[in-house]
């Protein structure tokens, strides 16, 4: 298995955390993986929702359940002449 690449992803939550009222609420997006959940914390897409960024917190909360695996295939064995 020497330089063989196995790919796996994870359940990723975006955290999303806002005040209301003097109270600490939060609000969860789910995702397949850590890229897709990163590419929106990095947008612009949850600020136009929020309008003061300094009242918000976003961050991407990582799980422990596989979501994708991606593993190669085993190749079928070579016939054996006799």
């Amino acid at each position: 298995m020497l330089g063989m690449v196995v790919m796996i992803e994870f359940f990723t939550a975006l955290v999303i955390y806002y005040q209301v009222q003097e109270n600490t609420m939060s609000a969860v997006i789910w995702f397949d993986s850590y890229a897709k959940c990163e590419k929106v914390l990095r947008s612009e897409a949850l600020h136009i929702i929020y309008e003061d960024k300094k009242d918000i917190h976003i961050t991407c909360d990582k799980t422990r359940h596989i979501s994708k695996s991606l593993r190669p295939k085993a190749r079928p064995q070579p016939e054996e002449n006799n």
